[in-house]
């Protein structure tokens, strides 16, 4: 079984905003995967269905992004997963636009979010998507940064991230196992 957790902000102002990537993933996954995800809760929707041979659970924590973890680790717990077979896809800040970054395990990069689920589970031996959105310009403030939308330049760069993340996450689940792997989509300029 293979639980994918999407991490963003619940609520439609929040809906395509960078900080809402993890949730934009789940909504593509969920779309090719022909896995509906379902408010099940206050605190998380839900998806259960196939993908191949394996049974998924796509899941959305419906709080705050900062914890994140109360949500995850219950039902990491609750489905008896196995952590190397728990992928959590989320934005990230420090990577450019346009930067896909998978890794089989580490700490938090910084992410609150990841930071909570780290702390819940007890361990990152979890597998993570971080998505690159950039960081603000200069004087413009962090948390507005991500809390706003794509622009018209970088939304078809944001398109292309999430079809990336599709595919990965599609072969992870084919292949049970992939190397870490940093794609650089659109028309990114800066060095990895």
């Amino acid at each position: 079984m293979w639980l994918i957790v999407g991490l963003g902000n619940p609520g439609p102002d929040y809906r395509g905003t960078r900080h809402n990537m993890g949730f934009l993933s789940l909504d593509r996954i969920s779309e090719r995967f022909k896995i509906p995800i379902k408010k099940s809760s206050p605190k998380e929707a839900i998806g259960r269905g196939r993908f191949g041979n394996e049974d998924v659970i796509l899941l959305k924590p419906l709080g705050y992004m900062n914890r994140s973890g109360d949500v995850v680790a219950p039902v990491v717990f609750r489905e008896n997963v196995d952590g190397s077979r728990v992928l959590v896809i989320t934005d990230d800040m420090d990577l450019p636009l346009g930067t896909v970054r998978y890794r089989v395990k580490g700490g938090s990069a910084g992410h609150r979010g990841m930071r909570s689920i780290v702390n819940q589970l007890g361990h990152g031996d979890f597998q993570r998507v971080r998505l690159g959105i950039g960081r603000p310009g200069t004087g413009e403030d962090s948390s507005g940064y991500v809390l706003s939308e794509f622009t018209e330049d970088e939304h078809p760069i944001m398109v292309e991230m999430l079809d990336a993340t599709t595919d990965l996450v599609e072969e992870l689940i084919n292949e049970g196992s992939l190397d870490p792997v940093t794609l650089n989509l659109g028309n990114t300029e800066e060095e990895l």
